[in-house]
């Protein structure tokens, strides 16, 4: 037998959810589309708050689902924890609009659902496509059973480099899974998609090895590790990550947080002060965006700015990317941050890079990722 969901057709209103300091709720219904959300009068949702855009964001809907879109707001919209564009909305979705926070309700996603089960034989059927996705699922999840059953996790290394004396002061441990014959595209997105402890433990692993593994490479300061965007504000990972300094043989753990979960709402800053207290630095990778983005971080600035791969590929020869880049180097000068040019590849590029003011750089120029022999000589298998 095999079950789907079929989808009756949508009917009632759906609504936005408001909880205030004081306990008080407020329920928003969404009458008409597009509904827009702002600190403009004209807006069909005002916020009075200097942080929310004049038109901040809008809620629309085609007739079969619903979405959000960010209108270039300055602080940006966050849906579930991640910044988007565009994207769509489901039942029970986290929306923040700069540092307000709303659930989105529509009843209809579920209570006017109906659920079909018919023989594995009837010519209505899933699709291929979802057969496919599961099998590939189910072999990602065994793979990774069996690379936690083995301690097999493997890290690759990448030197980060003073660009004033070209000295090596830290490594960035960098997870590239390799899982039952799968590309390391496809193996990623099904276990970030896989909500489970299973993955959770993967993570650990992969962490308590680079840790141990950075403990025996010599003259560095520094071991940098990826956070995932769905990680970001976990209760327990502070904690997780601060128990790692003890095993790294001295060097400092930095938590590497994507740009896309770097959001000025309570819980982030939160999360970045508890990263603080624990002696954790903070870093934040894949910076794209302009000056004013870095100072609106000050109250949550981190270490380290590390600046899309994008801005330093062939920056010698663009005047336009230069000026960019200098104007991100003095904005983070201002908040207490520094700059890692990173995908530097030639040295033209790291002294450019060197020229704008920016102190450290990573890239191929200073070595490729590369992974280091385990267990090492005299050093026995983590326990």
């Amino acid at each position: 037998m095999r079950t789907k969901m079929l989808s009756a057709t949508q009917t009632l209103t759906p609504w936005l959810q408001r909880s205030d300091s004081s306990g008080q709720v407020e329920q928003i219904p969404l009458e008409q589309f597009p509904f827009t959300v702002g600190r403009n009068e004209s807006c069909d949702y005002q916020i009075l708050s200097s942080k929310v855009s004049r038109e901040h964001a809008e809620i629309l809907f085609d007739g079969s689902q619903f979405r959000v879109r960010d209108l270039k707001s300055t602080n940006g919209t966050v849906l579930n924890g991640q910044k988007i564009d565009e994207t769509v909305l489901h039942d029970g979705d986290l929306l923040v609009i700069a540092d307000v926070e709303f659930s989105f309700h529509s009843k209809g996603d579920e209570a006017t659902r109906k659920t079909v089960t018919q023989p594995m034989d009837s010519c209505e059927t899933m699709s291929d496509g979802v057969d496919d996705a599961a099998i590939l699922l189910v072999k990602a999840v065994r793979a990774q059973q069996e690379m936690l059953l083995h301690r097999a996790a493997r890290n690759r290394f990448q030197p980060i480099v003073d660009l004033r004396d070209g000295i090596t002061v830290g490594y960035e441990a960098i997870r590239r899974p390799q899982l039952a014959g799968l590309e390391p595209t496809t193996a990623e997105r099904l276990l970030q998609s896989t909500d489970c402890r299973l993955t959770e433990r993967a993570q650990q692993l992969h962490r308590l090895l680079a840790a141990e593994q950075a403990a025996t490479m010599p003259g560095a300061q520094w071991l940098l590790l990826n956070l995932q965007p769905a990680e970001v504000g976990a209760d327990a990972l502070p904690l997780s990550l601060a128990s790692l300094t003890s095993v790294s043989g001295g060097k400092r753990v930095v938590a590497e947080i994507p740009d896309s979960a770097v959001v000025d709402i309570p819980y982030f800053r939160h999360f970045v002060d508890r990263l603080r207290a624990l002696g954790l630095g903070v870093a934040y990778v894949g910076f794209a965006g302009g000056q004013h983005q870095i100072k609106s971080q000050k109250d949550f600035a981190p270490d380290f700015i590390k600046l899309s791969p994008s801005l330093a590929r062939g920056v010698d020869r663009s005047s336009e990317r230069q000026r960019q880049i200098k104007a991100l180097v003095e904005a983070a000068g201002e908040i207490g941050a520094q700059l890692v040019a990173a995908g530097v590849h030639s040295d033209n590029e790291a002294q450019t890079c060197r020229s704008l003011g920016c102190r450290y750089a990573q890239g191929d120029h200073y070595g490729r990722p590369t992974t280091i022999e385990w267990p090492i000589p005299g050093v026995g298998l983590p326990t």
